[in-house]
């Protein structure tokens, strides 16, 4: 998909079989896998600023009381 640059906000679902995800932790990177961690939050969206001509991936980290983590496949979207 495409979005125009500034300020986009990345929306994700998730789901733990004990009902216990704690939080979610988002990279962000214009390199596959993305590397850069920008931001982390309790609730299953992130606010983002991206730049245009860009190609970005990001994935979602997410982690339940316990400690266990889970990372989302990569998704990708370029900016016009």
């Amino acid at each position: 998909s495409s979005v125009d640059e500034g300020s986009i906000s990345l929306q994700w679902e998730a789901s733990d079989i004990d009902n216990d995800i704690a939080s979610y932790k988002v990279l962000l990177d214009t390199v596959n896998p993305p590397v850069a961690e920008v931001g982390s939050s309790s609730i299953n969206s992130l606010e983002v600023t991206v730049s245009s001509e860009l190609t970005y991936y990001w994935k979602v980290i997410t982690t339940d009381a316990m400690g266990n983590a889970s990372d989302s496949q990569i998704f990708q979207f370029k900016v016009n």
